[in-house]
């Protein structure tokens, strides 16, 4: 950790990966909760295609952010942060990427025992099952779950960084800030 006033910014590249990554996953759940009330019908299959190519994307993104952070740090948190608050934020952020990897994954093995073929963008891409009910629904109530948690964990980011802005430590509440 630093002194509050040094907190550093993290890279334009891991704000960059961060902000599309926002962006993505607020557009997959937005097309999901849309989609999931439509009645059966091409404009149905028309979104769930779309959700899982977006989907798709939202996973080989998080592959890219991992290479990134792997060789490139985060910026310390300041010596003012406390050390419950530090392992939280740590404990936050581990189980966002393992979410982003449960939830694209359960998504793509719902597809792959529902009978319907996953495709990216047009481009079919290989089953991982065959059609069964039960291992759809399975695999359906594991992703709904994973949507659940990561709404929650969304929420506690987001409480933890209005509580830094709030309580005077902006600059700590800048450093994924892009200007």
């Amino acid at each position: 950790m630093t002194d509050a006033g040094s907190a550093l910014k993290y890279t334009r590249v891991a704000m960059l990966l961060h902000w599309t990554t926002v962006l993505l996953v607020a557009c997959l759940f937005a097309l999901g909760a849309f989609m999931v009330e439509l009645p059966k019908g091409p404009a149905r299959g028309y979104y769930f295609a779309l959700h899982k190519s977006l989907g798709i994307c939202a996973f080989v993104l998080l592959w890219v952010r991992v290479a990134w952070r792997l060789g490139h740090r985060p910026p310390p948190l300041p010596d003012s942060v406390p050390r419950w608050q530090a392992h939280l934020a740590s404990g936050v952020h581990a189980t966002f990427y393992v979410l982003l990897v449960m939830q694209p994954l359960s998504g793509y093995l719902s597809s792959s025992f529902s009978g319907y073929a996953t495709s990216w963008f047009g481009l079919p891409l290989p089953s991982w099952g065959w059609r069964d009910a039960p291992l759809n629904e399975l695999f359906t109530e594991l992703h709904v779950l994973c949507s659940i948690t990561l709404l929650v964990l969304i929420g506690v980011h987001i409480v933890g960084f209005l509580s830094h802005v709030l309580t005077g430590q902006r600059s700590l509440g800048r450093r994924m800030w892009p200007w």
